[in-house]
């Protein structure tokens, strides 16, 4: 494992993740109990009307400051916050220790860290429609979101705001995929500070998959992350999805694993 990369690749995503919980902080009033805060220079965030490991997150040194890391974790334990991991997929058991505290994997919560520098990927030709979401097409967007994530319906608002938030985000893009002049399918990608291009959520109709739409997303993002000067693509994929697999075919290659862990005392 490339750590350097990896660091960079976390980094990345993190800056993303909290990008999304500060746009929510930004909702009048704050309806969401949306917080951004810091552990030392690690960015950790929540929101207190979801329970989404997406979302409620505690960064920290688990190794060098594992204290409080385990102190942030065990003060917002109700808010089902976790902390990333990372290695090799064989290395991240169903639990494990940081310091004197113990932590336990969330199922279903593994997930590859993929990338390829900008130089080396591959772009496959499509003929889709994609463009960048507008105020009228981002309800569109946020509605295949939900259905291909089966967004509770007591969470739906909190989720078009979020995206409604990053609108104004220069470094968050939300791409749409059009299909006789309806949104059909969706991703998001946020240009980092560090020079990643991170490849984020990405959704298709249910009754639109398997027509090539996911891959064509790929290819316009990384197109558009050549042209804003990204120096590395990065994504995140479950093993053994077809998100990896396209993503894999446009030159992205395995960096490690990263697994959830929280505080084994706390049940969600």
């Amino acid at each position: 494992m490339d750590v350097e990369m990896a660091h960079a690749i976390e980094a990345a995503e993190s800056e993303y993740l909290c990008s999304r919980v500060e746009s929510l902080s930004r909702v009048s009033g704050n309806p969401f109990g949306a917080r951004v805060f810091f552990n030392d220079a690690f960015p950790c965030f929540q929101v207190k009307a979801s329970p989404s490991p997406m979302l409620n997150r505690i960064y920290g040194d688990s190794t060098g400051s594992p204290q409080s890391l385990l102190s942030l974790l065990k003060e917002s334990a109700e808010y089902s916050t976790v902390t990333p991991l990372i290695g090799k997929a064989s290395t991240l058991g169903p639990y494990a220790f940081a310091g004197e505290g113990r932590l336990e994997r969330l199922r279903g919560w593994t997930h590859l860290q993929l990338a390829c520098s900008i130089d080396d990927v591959v772009l496959n030709p499509h003929s889709f429609e994609i463009e960048e979401a507008t105020s009228q097409t981002l309800p569109e967007f946020a509605a295949v979101h939900a259905s291909g994530f089966h967004t509770k319906p007591e969470h739906l608002q909190l989720s078009q705001d979020s995206f409604a938030g990053l609108m104004s985000n220069e470094r968050l893009k939300i791409y749409v995929l059009k299909s006789d002049g309806q949104v059909v399918a969706g991703a998001l990608m946020y240009l980092a500070t560090n020079g990643v291009a991170y490849l984020g959520t990405a959704a298709t109709r249910k009754n639109a998959r398997g027509l090539g739409f996911h891959a064509a997303l790929i290819a316009h993002r990384i197109e558009q992350a050549k042209k804003y000067g990204s120096l590395l693509i990065a994504a995140t994929a479950l093993p053994s999805s077809q998100s990896r697999r396209n993503l894999q075919r446009a030159g992205l290659a395995t960096s490690h694993a990263q697994a959830l862990y929280r505080l084994a005392d706390t049940r969600r």
